[in-house]
């Protein structure tokens, strides 16, 4: 492959990666609000707990954005010799 494919595939999982975790945080976001929205409805108050997932709690965050480094990595090594 060339090296501008690596760089292609690279940027993909990265991106990929930052999705996943941004729509982890979204459904954690909407889940507490609805949560929030019962309790508010019935007693007035809120609970407020929210547990926004760490970078490494996700496997598929991690392990797309390694394959995206070293796929950009690999494809920046490769254009240099």
């Amino acid at each position: 492959m060339r090296q501008n494919n690596y760089w292609i595939m690279g940027t993909i999982f990265i991106s990929l990666s930052g999705l996943f975790f941004t729509a982890e945080r979204i459904a954690e976001r909407l889940a507490v609000g609805i949560t929030d929205a019962g309790f508010a409805s019935y007693s007035g108050s809120s609970v407020g707990n929210q547990y926004y997932p760490g970078f490494f709690d996700n496997f598929f965050v991690w392990f797309f954005f390694l394959i995206g480094l070293l796929l950009l990595v690999f494809g920046f090594l490769k254009g240099n010799k």
